[in-house]
């Protein structure tokens, strides 16, 4: 599959629902530089999940779109989140402890963690398990540069002068938050989000 080949439904809710008023918002995670000393390893040990086949290798590939949607939808739903809109709540086990852990990482940082914070943490890790469905779960780092460049969340929240070392800088610790979810919302994919972060922002 082609990446990026439909706009991401829960970011571009969220994205719509944020407006314009998150573009100083700085959430830091255990993955970023701020977390240097943090194991960049996943909570769980997953297993590997089958991947979908390659729809561009494949005389059958509008049934493996389907698939993709498929799991895309029983992703959405497992994970409950509301696509209306709705600011984000973490309610599943999993959701719970990204939040809390992350949470807790803000504040040791001086920061005061809101309910802005849990909405938008949630909705990043999500678009990121979303990435990994619809590209076969075939994640490396030209995946996360492409995801971080069409995401409508990381253009609300990266000014769009930034360039080069500065843009890099804005990006990682937004981007570490995102893959440090994923480490929960979707464990099976979280190995290969951290390998493509360290390839493109350091570890």
């Amino acid at each position: 599959m082609k990446a990026r080949v439909r706009p991401l439904v829960l970011s571009l809710i969220v994205a719509m629902a944020l407006g314009t008023t998150t573009g100083c918002i700085r959430l830091p995670s255990p993955l970023g530089p701020e977390g240097a000393g943090a194991p960049l390893t996943a909570p769980a040990d997953p297993s590997s999940p089958a991947p979908l086949p390659d729809a561009s290798a494949s005389p059958d590939a509008g049934d493996e779109w389907g698939d993709a949607f498929a799991e895309r939808d029983r992703f959405f739903e497992e994970q409950q989140l509301p696509l209306d809109g709705t600011p984000l709540v973490a309610v599943t086990p999993e959701q719970k402890e990204f939040i809390a852990q992350q949470k807790a990482y803000v504040e040791e940082q001086g920061a005061t963690w809101t309910a802005q914070e849990e909405s938008l943490s949630l909705a990043l890790a999500a678009d990121a398990c979303e990435t990994a469905i619809l590209n076969a779960h075939a994640i490396d780092a030209d995946l996360l540069r492409t995801h971080v460049a069409t995401s409508p969340l990381f253009a609300q929240l990266v000014p769009a002068d930034l360039q080069g070392g500065d843009r890099t800088s804005a990006e990682a610790p937004i981007a570490s938050v995102m893959v440090f979810g994923t480490t929960f919302l979707c464990p099976d994919d979280g190995d290969a989000w951290i390998e493509a972060y360290i390839e493109v922002y350091g570890g």
